[in-house]
């Protein structure tokens, strides 16, 4: 039973990630700001351009299918394909992205609060991430 709850905890989190990009692209500039996407973007939403929107909208896609295949290993929507090598992706995509911040400590570069933020929560999720893939593989490998 907690291996189901951390597995569909992982998928949660990958859930609100993707709607936090929803809530970027509803909101505009502002928010490309606010949440790291740089003054490029920001300045490109203002002037009406529909590319941040589009590329935000893939990342959002992107995190759905990451929650799809949590969800899925808690049994809750079919098995995708690859779904143990996925999950296994999955959780190494969060934690190198939380984990790239270290060349750029050790480079001596000064980090906004949203770096900092940004990659300790990656971090945190792909620990989740990874633990609740761990239990996967555990129970499926008792189940075989």
């Amino acid at each position: 039973m907690f291996a189901n709850s951390l597995i569909i905890s992982a998928g949660a989190a990958s859930v609100l990630i993707a709607l936090l990009h929803v809530y970027v692209i509803l909101k505009g500039p502002v928010a490309y700001r606010q949440f790291g996407a740089g003054e490029r973007l920001a300045s490109m939403a203002e002037r009406g351009s529909w590319l941040p929107a589009l590329l935000t909208s893939g990342i959002t896609i992107t995190f759905l299918i990451f929650a799809y295949y949590y969800i899925a290993a808690g049994g809750w929507v079919p098995i995708p394909p690859f779904l143990q090598v996925g999950l296994l992706a999955i959780a190494a995509l969060y934690t190198v992205r939380g984990v790239m911040i270290v060349p750029l400590l050790v480079g001596g570069r000064t980090l906004t609060r949203f770096e900092w933020g940004s990659s300790l929560l990656s971090l945190l999720i792909g620990l989740l991430h990874f633990a609740a893939t761990s239990l996967y593989l555990q129970h499926s490998a008792a189940l075989a």
